[in-house]
């Protein structure tokens, strides 16, 4: 029988995650693609929220929250491949890695399903005649959305056990310790605030910023020999 060697397994990782990050940015835009309203509600947490929501067909929202839990799930396979690298090379970063990208994908669920349905429940009261759709979508979004404040725990720190372990020659070349899907995200962020405010503009570089950063570092394991290997 062929044995699957530690790197076959590593490179099919990255590629299903590769997938994955695919299908969360088309979730993403199913939700961001819309022209943000700046006058919505708390532009601290909602920064994003569009009346153009009531407009579209209320199951957009049901597919871009399928879209997030399947994608989720698919990217975590390339956060096992980033712990392989660092299994190989005896890190002791590589189990708290492995956690943290646990909990960042298992919150990270709930938090693209509390959007989506934030986003169907105004699309359901607006049409519906409801006369403060906009504030119950708000409150909906509010107190469920700190359910869901492990993800941003997890990923934050998922990003800087990556960059330490990369800072350290483990998983890729020092030099390239700034590929890292925080770098990415941040990016993005400026561009989303220097760009125009248009539809495409929040859906790729507001709502699509996290699929954009985890797409190319994955993207980049993929092709990227261990340092020891080198």
């Amino acid at each position: 029988m062929k044995t699957v060697t530690e790197s076959t397994k590593e490179k099919r990782a990255y590629i299903i995650a590769m997938i994955g990050a695919v299908i969360c940015f088309i979730g993403d835009n199913l939700l961001g693609a819309y022209i943000p309203a700046a006058d919505f509600g708390n532009r601290l947490m909602c920064i994003s929220f569009s009346y153009d929501w009531a407009n579209v067909n209320p199951y957009i929202f049901a597919a871009a929250g399928a879209c997030g839990i399947i994608s989720l799930l698919m990217m975590f396979a390339g956060f096992y491949g980033i712990h392989l690298r660092m299994k190989k090379a005896d890190s002791a970063l590589a189990k708290p890695f492995l956690l943290s990208a646990f909990i960042f994908v298992a919150a990270g669920t709930l938090y693209h399903n509390v959007f989506a349905i934030s986003a169907y429940a105004y699309n359901r009261l607006t049409v519906l005649g409801f006369e403060d759709a906009k504030g119950f979508a708000l409150e909906l979004f509010n107190v469920f959305i700190i359910v869901s404040l492990p993800a941003a725990i997890g990923y934050a720190a998922m990003t800087i056990l990556m960059f330490i372990s990369a800072f350290k020659g483990e998983i890729l070349q020092k030099k390239l310790c700034w590929i890292n899907p925080l770098v990415f995200m941040m990016v993005c962020i400026l561009l989303s605030k220097l760009l125009p405010q248009t539809a495409f503009v929040n859906g790729v570089f507001g709502f699509g910023q996290q699929s954009i950063g985890l797409f190319i570092v994955f993207l980049v394991m993929y092709n990227a020999k261990l340092p020891a290997d080198q």
